[in-house]
């Protein structure tokens, strides 16, 4: 079994987490406390990005194919850039299905809107974009021109990035799960995040990331500065730790490489061929024995003995092993159970179901395991989740009801199986 991650945030990513799918997972997510300063013309903070693409060239070293236009932007013309990207880029029925499936496992509470939940942690929290179809940098007009070169080294890296291996490509989300886009987002904000800190400490004198043993403190940090930031703005702190997943594992991925490697050009080959799933990103050991990947689950499997034809298939995903995590450790309290837990992931799939005669909705979520052992791990702890969420319940069948669903785990050795039906009401 796989061990689980020691420095595993304890507070507050992803994706996602949940990501914002392509453009938004490109955003920033420094947390930047302090009082605004002086304003600056558009023209003078657009000559600090100058000098911070100089810099993002000299350390990442990938050649700059063409130039980067900046702009500035207030808070208002980003929340717009923002919904436009939502409402362009996602199909509402996506979103829909993501909050449904969030609330169902609990990961985000019923009566938190989703959307504007995902906008308003991203403006709490941004410090910059790169935008991959316009080609430019926005830089955030109400910061301090002092906090500027750092946000630019960051969001420049990307458009590098996107210069060489086509971000726009490389983030979008036809035919990928959420565990897949968290993964890539993870490799392109590792990435950046790692230029950006290698750049802050070249300021200070201090060594290069390659030749650090680990990043664990670094990753704390966003991590602690993220959650306080998502709590106060009445985020739930999945969505939070979501949120951090590609900057912080991401970081830890990229140095991984860099420290094995000792060049950033070892992060070029993970830009072509990027992990498929958060396992790999979580433990990047795997990545270089040529191992991890998920289980593969069919729609036959999916679907069982009592999930018929008149049941359509609405929307299917893959969540991962971080969100896996998530959802047990924000339940629980058990960061580290959470964590040893979750490494055992082998794969999953979560399906809605709509019964063409009553439209009621049931949820399936089928996970697969390394071995037995750490099926059962996570048997016991998903009804440890359960119980504490659902007063009433009948231990002996392994079924708990809300005043909407009715939920039942199914324990098929080295695959566990959860249920949720929606509990028609009568007229």
């Amino acid at each position: 079994m796989k061990q689980g991650i020691k420095d595993y945030p304890k507070r507050a990513i992803h994706p996602k987490m949940l990501q914002m799918k392509k453009h938004l997972l490109y955003l920033s997510s420094l947390v930047l406390l302090f009082l605004p300063l002086a304003v600056f013309s558009e023209e003078k903070l657009c000559n600090i990005a100058k000098e911070a693409l100089h810099d993002a060239v000299r350390i990442r070293g990938l050649e700059q194919k063409e130039p980067v236009p900046c702009k500035l932007q207030n808070k208002e013309e980003v929340k717009g850039y923002l919904l436009k990207v939502i409402d362009e880029k996602i199909a509402p029925e996506r979103l829909e299905a993501e909050e449904f499936i969030y609330k169902v496992l609990g990961l985000v509470p019923e009566n938190f809107n989703y959307k504007e939940g995902l906008v308003d942690l991203y403006i709490s929290q941004l410090g910059g974009y790169y935008d991959p179809e316009a080609n430019h940098f926005v830089m955030a007009q109400w910061l301090p021109a002092m906090m500027q070169n750092t946000i630019a080294v960051h969001e420049l890296t990307h458009a590098l990035q996107d210069q060489h291996f086509n971000l726009d490509t490389f983030l979008d989300h036809e035919g990928r799960t959420s565990d897949e886009l968290l993964a890539r987002s993870a490799v392109v904000e590792g990435d950046a995040t790692a230029v950006m800190t290698d750049y802050t400490r070249s300021l200070i004198g201090q060594p290069a990331l390659k030749d650090e043993d680990n990043v664990n403190a670094m990753m704390l940090q966003s991590v602690l500065g993220a959650s306080l930031v998502g709590s106060s703005a009445g985020v739930p702190e999945s969505l939070s730790l979501m949120i951090v997943f590609p900057y912080t594992s991401g970081l830890r991925f990229a140095h991984y490489m860099l420290h094995e490697k000792k060049s950033y050009s070892a992060l070029d080959e993970y830009l072509k061929n990027p992990p498929k799933t958060t396992e790999e990103i979580l433990h990047p050991e795997l990545v270089l024995e040529g191992k991890g990947g998920a289980i593969e689950i069919s729609e036959e499997e999916l679907r069982g003995d009592d999930t018929g034809e008149k049941w359509k298939m609405t929307f299917d995903d893959s969540l991962g092993e971080f969100l896996l995590s998530i959802l047990l450790a924000v339940q629980t309290d058990d960061r580290a159970g959470a964590a040893n837990t979750a490494a055992g992931w082998g794969g999953d799939r979560v399906a809605i179901f709509e019964h063409e005669d009553t439209q009621a909705r049931r949820l399936i979520w089928y996970t697969a395991w390394d071995s037995k052992k750490d099926a059962g791990e996570f048997y016991e702890m998903l009804q440890r989740v359960l119980k504490k969420r659902f007063k009433s319940s009948d231990h002996k069948d392994h079924q708990w009801k809300s005043d909407r669903l009715s939920y039942r785990v199914l324990n098929k050795g080295d695959e566990i199986v959860l249920y949720a039906d929606e509990i028609l009401q009568k007229s």
